[in-house]
């Protein structure tokens, strides 16, 4: 099949193919690595005889496509129409596709070429392509009244659009297919969390009776707390959005008054279902996370089918924290079918039960939770003193399968990016490659990735193929004697180690975060500094033995400063030490599963769970068959210092 496309790719290019002695056999595969890489670049430099010449001597080296496209998405032109079409008839459905397509498509659409652009089309979701597929409709004769609908939809977004679609839309304005509630719509859309800049422009467009309710949305945008003074919002029910849009907002900032503000409001105006409810769900969801009782009065006007994960999670919180456990083993039981059989509901409600004094019934709900590789499950197991399970169950693939798989051109392709360290390109490959497999071959090629020690892919490509019983690809001892190493040093648990850069990376060792936090532990570079005590470069921070040297040696840091108080110390390598102090009860103390549960950050509740989870099983893999999770159900949480 490689050779089949090289073929076909030659003859694109007009260089004659003459059989095996047209590949350079005497390079070596590293010289072809080398040779590609100044290819591409020649390529998109537009020096055509080099690189052409270099596609020759790299005959079927599984990258020299990424020679040609490097040239066609740089370069379209109509001279090169059937070489652009060829190409994209050979790579369609690769990474190799978008690119030189998107290009080629873009050139057309400024060009003019409206019949060649339609051949070429093919669905897709940029607006801009998507606005010279209907001008170039509407070039070769079609109608706007035919499409209307399709460019309103196009215009009626809360961003700014391409100025490709600046002609489309004059073309639909001019025709009187622009209207004030598409006005309406969009200046809604700007203002509830698209570009508020945007706001002037679209105001503007209304007519002048209506510029008025444009800019009462312009200023609840930039100033929720305008809905508190209601004297300046007409008694019309057109209002009402803007001001349940306002209180959504503003309930974070001030609750009395947004309370206050609401029970008014509803006198005033009738806003809608729809309206209401989102409105009580996100007083709901700010008062409880916030540890306001007041939030259990929202919750009863929310039925419970309209409750999601995040705020059945802080329902039963602030039941929590009151230690209701009649309520708590009530809100639980009320919950639909399949929510109720939830492992986290599973467990409170046992642990209520527990405390209500439904041993029997409890116990036995604990010991069916204790059969899961999950927080929960260990939890569970610990409450009845048995062992965790983890059940790893290794998919066995077949040795034909994994030749064959990895002889794909899509695999090699990924694999030879992933030796040149080009891991976003990898990533691309081998994302496109797994969309044609099936769910078996998924497992299989999860199993390729980890003998090339891509161990995020592979722990990621496992899951995908719903096989989650296979625990060493899902959880590889990856970089497993630098860990070790680094761990030892600064005394902390290996398992703890392995578990935090599982969670922080999945292994991944050019992982970036947006908050820029680099590598397999995500340390911050002002917090590399910190713990180095100099400034680190990013590259070095990339680097797999320094950022395990610094997250292990950070972590030891944090347990000194909480008294090896495990989640504390996880908590704050995820929020920061000074904010977690400020979590900790200073009153009364707090069993310290509960205290877990209410952690107020989501994504700081969820980081602690997982990483609590994962040491249970890399301690378990490292051969520590002891339940971790012991002392969180038999500790209290109360004032650090």
């Amino acid at each position: 099949m490689i050779k089949q496309r090289l073929i076909t790719l030659f003859l694109i290019l007009g260089v004659a193919w003459s059989g095996p002695t047209l590949v350079a056999k005497e390079l070596s595969l590293q010289e072809k690595r080398k040779l590609f890489a100044a290819a591409e670049y020649d390529a998109s430099k537009g020096r055509t005889q080099s690189y052409r010449s270099a596609l020759q001597k790299l005959g079927d080296y599984p990258l020299a496509p990424y020679v040609e496209m490097a040239y066609l998405k740089r370069y379209p032109s109509l001279k090169n129409k059937q070489r652009v079409r060829e190409f994209l008839n050979l790579y369609t459905g690769t990474p190799l596709e978008w690119p030189v397509r998107s290009a080629w498509l873009k050139y057309l659409g400024k060009k003019g070429e409206a019949v060649t652009y339609l051949y070429d089309f093919r669905k897709t979701s940029s607006a801009e392509l998507n606005c010279y597929k209907l001008r170039s409709e509407l070039a070769i004769g079609g109608k706007v009244s035919v499409i209307a609908e399709q460019i309103a939809d196009l215009w009626v977004v809360g961003e700014s659009q391409p100025k490709a679609c600046d002609p489309l839309f004059k073309q639909w304005q001019d025709a009187g297919y622009r209207s004030v509630e598409h006005i309406k719509k969009r200046i809604e859309l700007a203002a509830t969390g698209g570009k508020h800049t945007l706001l002037p422009y679209l105001i503007g467009l209304l007519p002048q009776q209506d510029q008025a309710w444009g800019q009462l949305w312009r200023k609840v945008r930039r100033d929720p707390g305008q809905v508190t003074r209601l004297s300046q919002f007409k008694r019309s029910n057109d209002y009402a959005p803007m001001i349940a849009y306002g209180l959504q907002r503003y309930i974070w900032r001030n609750e009395d008054k947004s309370i206050a503000t609401w029970q008014l409001a509803q006198q005033r105006y009738a806003f809608t279902a729809e309206q209401a409810l989102a409105v009580n769900k996100k007083f709901a969801l700010a008062l409880a996370s916030q540890g306001d009782e007041r939030g259990l009065d929202y919750f009863k006007h929310i039925p419970v089918n309209e409750l999601d994960s995040q705020l059945r999670h802080w329902h039963l919180a602030i039941l929590l924290k009151q230690q209701d456990w009649v309520a708590i083993a009530s809100f639980v039981q009320s919950l639909p079918q399949e929510a109720m059989a939830e492992l986290s509901n599973q467990y409170w409600l046992s642990r209520a039960q527990k405390q209500l004094g439904i041993k029997h019934t409890a116990v036995n709900r604990f010991k069916q939770i204790a059969k899961e590789r999950h927080y929960y499950g260990f939890l569970a197991a610990a409450q009845v003193d048995q062992q965790t399970q983890i059940n790893n169950y290794p998919y066995q693939a077949h040795y034909k399968q994994l030749e064959e798989l990895s002889e794909a051109p899509g695999a090699k392709r990924a694999f030879e990016f992933l030796q040149l360290k080009r891991y976003t390109s990898a990533r691309r490959e081998w994302w496109h490659y797994k969309r044609t497999l099936s769910e078996d071959e998924k497992a299989t090629a999860a199993i390729i990735a980890a003998r090339w020690q891509w161990h995020d892919q592979a722990l990621r490509t496992i899951s995908q193929a719903g096989y989650l019983d296979d625990v060493d690809l899902r959880f590889p001892l990856a970089f497993e004697s630098k860990f070790k190493h680094y761990a030892k040093q600064y005394k902390i648990p290996t398992s703890l180690a392995f578990a935090v850069a599982r969670r922080e990376s999945t292994f991944m060792t050019d992982a970036h975060s947006s908050a820029g936090a680099r590598g397999l532990m995500q340390l911050m570079p002002a917090t590399a500094k910190q713990v180095a005590g100099r400034k680190l470069s990013s590259r070095k921070l990339y680097d797999p033995s320094t950022n395990i040297k610094l997250g292990t040696k950070y972590l030891r840091q944090l347990l000194n400063k909480v008294d090896d108080e495990l989640p504390l110390a996880i908590a704050s390598y995820n929020a920061g030490y000074h904010r977690v102090r400020k979590w900790v009860p200073q009153g009364e103390e707090m069993d310290l599963d509960l205290w877990i549960e209410t952690i107020p950050y989501k994504e700081t509740r969820e980081y602690v769970k997982s990483v609590l989870a994962y040491q249970q099983v890399y301690s378990q893999l490292l051969g520590d068959q002891q339940n971790l999770f012991t002392p969180i159900i038999n500790k209290k949480m109360g004032v650090v210092k």
